[in-house]
């Protein structure tokens, strides 16, 4: 036993890891874009649009450098430009007097001629200074008057000494020395040139511009404009033609297929399949925890395992292929139906989303693809995880199809798509859901020849009287047959009252004692004779009989493959519970010999308490039929009572402890059996003797 536990195990694990890897490679190659060999000035024969949306690296880039270029040096004031100027105006207007002193006579005369000293004066500017002097101011400053030679100087220098404390360029310069012009006094106009003018003039070229260029600013500022435009890329939408048929490649439309990775390069991509390995590991982690924690019965059983992994693996295989036509192509409804219909709604929705993120890079993680896919999950998902057949197939078909439409339609809405995207989009949501749904159904009787479980389709086929085991049961012990009818009416009715499957329910009841078909003629419903074979075999005897029924019944439900939801019915029918009739006998018979009491385990049944709503159900019906028909009650009020009796004997022996039943069900259960015995037990009309009538 424990050998194979280790072997279930090994297998489980072996799948799981060859499933790993094998959608691994599938995603990895499904991921891989159409790569093409083209080269800077080759002339394109085919249109290439972008697959999806990435940044334009080139464009990018080139916008970066603009914005970096057009940022204006950053200027600071330099302290020692501003003295230079200070020192320029000062040691001018020194040289113009040491000119006029050096050529002043004794009695105050000059020695040379005006236009001689003047012409000296601009010599020396130009050679010291740089400065141009013009004709009129050099004779101004050697021939002016000493006192107004002075008031020049003056003014000059004070204004220079303001307007260095600015931050002079070579473009404000002017501007700012002309802002203090006006306080220069200009009342004598008998010289050639104002005041103003002249001291305008001369500080315009002896002051310097005194800011520099501030290195770290500009750089600072660069590099700030330069990485706003990184951070605010300009993107290439998915679907923007990068290439048009008869293009010679340049290096913008180059870099857009390096970006891309649409050039051929022969290699593999390492990375890409690293991240697709850790993308997918996590992906089996979310997976693996909701199935120990909610279908851990289902892994239990190898069949069950390859059924779900063949429609797991199917639409992702599928997806590979057809994703090239369409990313809109949904073949998840496939697996979502399958699961749903066999393993419940909120499997069959949890499954199926897993199974959509799990080929969301084959598809070039289409958000559309996404939004219609778990629309459409949803709806197909309710309706094929109905356990009451309220929807046909057709319905299950029209349904998912319908809502997949508007879930495409509402979408294009919203992205503003063309007219043509919007119908195109509608038109693959409607036929791919529609097929996927088909082949899910035709499939169901191979997934079901696989694993052994039970649909809705293959219950109703097990309902059947045809069905070889209820013909058998019907000919060979025609009172269990009876016994067994009743007891499906009832577990429908209470099924279906507590939101169980009824179904499931209705046709386990037909097959729960089908163990009895090895000895009909033990059980009390088939002895027509009114002979009872049980006198004549000691009490053990009879009730190693009775109770080996349970496990005759599974052992043949297993050889015509019966379902193991109603093979589970069968085996928990009757629970651990004890044959009280022969214990008692037994007892009786030992207290009269003298012997001591027999062990209470030999009267027990070897079935498994019930683990679900239906399981726990079909005990309760048969065990009230059983005890109605025995007890000859004939009335509702009676029949209340036997059976609230009986209910709380199963739960004081803890058979109802794992069924999920609440008390709440359990009153629901005992209104439900009532609700059919008062139409049996409903008195008839008595009709006149024909006789009479004659």
């Amino acid at each position: 036993m424990i050998n194979n536990k280790n072997l279930i195990k090994s297998f489980k694990l072996l799948m799981l890891s060859a499933l790993l890897v094998f959608l691994v490679i599938v995603v990895y190659i499904g991921s891989l874009p159409q790569r093409f060999d083209m080269n800077i000035g080759q002339v394109s024969d085919i249109d290439i649009s972008a697959p999806r949306t990435i940044v334009d690296s080139y464009e990018t880039n080139k916008s970066a450098l603009e914005s970096k270029t057009s940022i204006k040096p950053i200027y600071v004031r330099s302290s020692d430009l501003s003295v230079i100027s200070s020192d320029r105006v000062e040691s001018f207007f020194n040289m113009c007097q040491k000119l006029r002193d050096e050529n002043m006579s004794s009695e105050g005369q000059y020695l040379d001629s005006y236009r001689s000293l003047a012409t000296q004066l601009q010599k020396q500017a130009l050679s010291t200074y740089a400065i141009e002097l013009s004709d009129d101011e050099a004779f101004q400053l050697v021939t002016a008057d000493p006192s107004l030679l002075r008031y020049i100087r003056t003014q000059s220098i004070n204004i220079s000494n303001l307007v260095i404390l600015e931050n002079l360029s070579s473009q404000n310069l002017q501007e700012e020395i002309e802002k203090y012009i006006d306080t220069i006094d200009d009342s004598d106009l008998s010289f050639y040139v104002s005041n103003q003018n002249l001291i305008l003039s001369l500080l315009s070229d002896l002051i310097l511009p005194n800011v520099v260029v501030d290195t770290a600013a500009t750089s600072f500022a660069e590099d700030q404009a330069y990485d706003h435009a990184i951070r605010n890329p300009i993107l290439i939408e998915k679907g923007t033609r990068i290439v048009s048929l008869g293009d010679v490649i340049n290096d913008h439309q180059y870099q857009m297929l390096k970006d891309l990775d649409l050039l051929e390069n022969n290699t593999f991509d390492l990375s890409m399949f690293a991240g697709i390995f850790v993308y997918m590991l996590s992906i089996f982690v979310a997976i693996a925890v909701y199935f120990v924690r909610f279908e851990s019965e289902t892994l239990n059983h190898p069949k069950n395992l390859i059924a779900i992994l063949i429609a797991f693996l199917a639409p992702v295989v599928a997806t590979l292929y057809l994703s090239d036509i369409s990313p809109l192509i949904n073949t998840v409804f496939f697996t979502t139906v399958i699961i749903a219909t066999y393993l419940g709604i909120q499997s069959g929705i949890v499954i199926s989303l897993i199974q959509v993120l799990i080929i969301l890079p084959i598809q070039n993680f289409s958000v559309e693809s996404i939004f219609v896919s778990v629309i459409g999950i949803f709806v197909c998902a309710v309706i094929a995880g109905q356990k009451r057949r309220k929807f046909n197939s057709a319905s299950l078909i029209v349904f998912t199809a319908i809502s997949c439409f508007f879930a495409s339609f509402g979408f294009s809405l919203v992205t503003k798509a063309t007219r043509f995207d919007m119908f195109t989009s509608g038109l693959w949501a409607i036929i791919s859901a529609s097929v996927s749904v088909v082949a899910a159904i035709g499939s169901m009787p191979i997934f079901e020849l696989i694993s052994n479980t039970v649909s809705p389709v293959r219950l109703i086929d097990l309902s059947q009287p045809g069905h070889p085991l209820l013909k058998r049961l019907f000919l060979e012990a025609p009172g269990t047959s009876q016994h067994s009818m009743m007891v499906a009416n009832l577990a429908d009715s209470a099924a279906e009252a507590i939101g169980a499957d009824a179904l499931l329910a209705k046709v386990g009841a037909y097959y729960h004692d089908i163990g009895k078909l090895d000895n009909p003629s033990f059980f009390t419903e088939n002895q027509q004779s009114g002979a009872n074979p049980h006198d004549a075999i000691p009490p053990n005897d009879s009730a190693a009989i009775i109770t080996a029924h349970p496990d005759y019944g599974v052992r043949l439900a297993r050889k015509n493959r019966l379902p193991n939801s109603i093979i589970r019915i069968i085996n928990e029918h009757h629970g651990s519970t004890v044959q009280t009739y022969f214990y008692h006998k037994a007892k009786t018979n030992a207290a009269q010999t003298g012997q001591p009491e027999p062990p209470i385990q030999e009267y027990q049944y070897k079935g498994d308490i019930p683990s679900s709503k239906e399981s726990a159900v079909v005990m309760l019906a048969d065990t009230c039929e059983a005890a109605l028909r025995s007890n000859g009650i004939n009335n509702i009020a009676d029949a209340e009572v036997l059976f609230r009796k009986l209910i709380k004997n199963k739960i004081d022996q803890d058979q109802l402890i794992n069924s999920g039943l609440s008390f709440n069900d359990v009153e629901t259960i005992i209104r439900a059996f009532l609700q059919v015995y008062a139409g049996y037990f409903h008195e008839r009309i008595k009709y006149p003797d024909d006789n009479n009538v004659r």
